[in-house]
């Protein structure tokens, strides 16, 4: 297995300055395809073991189009606790923090071919509530080459110092999908290659294209959070939605 980098002091610098990192060659390849491989069966299934993160309203569950696919990898990777690139997320990610972070959930997120749907501009803090303010951090790994044709990072430079942004639940969207307005005049696009990675702070609001390439656009987000923080306190926008059990579809939490 390759050497993973460790996080230097430009690294620690630049994430706390601007709220948001790429870092390049950082995760095997090997790790990479064994991933894709694996989430191919996400797609195949995902009526069964996704979510629709663009769910319309007007549309029933069986309607669903799958514009952002969202899953939980581990229910198709079991291992996937085992590989490198997740421990190495957690110990580069608590550089950045400069606290001890850990593991606390992941998602697959994928794409389709022509009709891959935005993902509005949101902060990670706005879903996951007061209780992880500034000690939450997310790192993003396509499955291959992003940009702004298949759905690549989006970030506002400096955005995690303009505190928790009001957020909405756009008025065509079903599912729990989220949305804010910063200042779209400080977005920085980040392209990145295969084996390449992203981070960013729970505060950092972020966002990424729609897909319009002729290739499924995937990608795995690892969710860190501070030792001994809890999921919780939540904004007045949030709202739990239950995918499983349309007619229980929103509850307040």
């Amino acid at each position: 297995m390759m050497n993973y980098p460790q996080a230097t002091d430009e690294h620690v610098e630049f994430f706390r300055l601007h709220g948001y990192l790429v870092v390049k060659d950082a995760i095997d390849l090997r790790e990479i395809q064994l991933l894709d491989e694996a989430c191919r069966e996400i797609l195949r299934r995902k009526g069964e073991l996704a979510n629709d993160w663009a769910w319309e309203k007007g549309k029933t569950k069986e309607q669903r189009s799958f514009k952002i696919v969202q899953a939980n990898p581990g229910s198709v990777i079991p291992k996937i606790a085992e590989l490198e690139f997740r421990r190495w997320t957690a110990t580069f990610a608590s550089s950045l923090l400069g606290q001890p972070v850990a593991f606390w959930y992941d998602q697959y997120l994928a794409k389709p071919p022509f009709d891959g749907a935005e993902t509005y501009w949101h902060q990670d803090e706005g879903y996951w509530g007061k209780n992880l303010d500034d000690k939450g951090i997310t790192c993003w790994m396509p499955f291959h080459d992003v940009d702004e044709a298949n759905g690549c990072m989006h970030f506002i430079d400096h955005g995690h110092r303009d505190g928790i942004l009001i957020h909405t639940r756009p008025d065509h969207i079903k599912s729990d999908l989220l949305v804010c307005e910063p200042d779209t005049s400080r977005t920085v696009v980040c392209p990145i290659k295969r084996g390449d990675v992203t981070f960013h702070h729970g505060k950092t609001p972020h966002m990424t294209t729609a897909n319009l390439s002729n290739q499924w656009r995937q990608a795995i987000t690892t969710h860190m959070s501070a030792q001994g923080a809890t999921f919780g306190n939540f904004y007045p926008w949030y709202v739990g939605v239950d995918q499983r059990n349309p007619d229980k579809h929103l509850e307040a939490k």
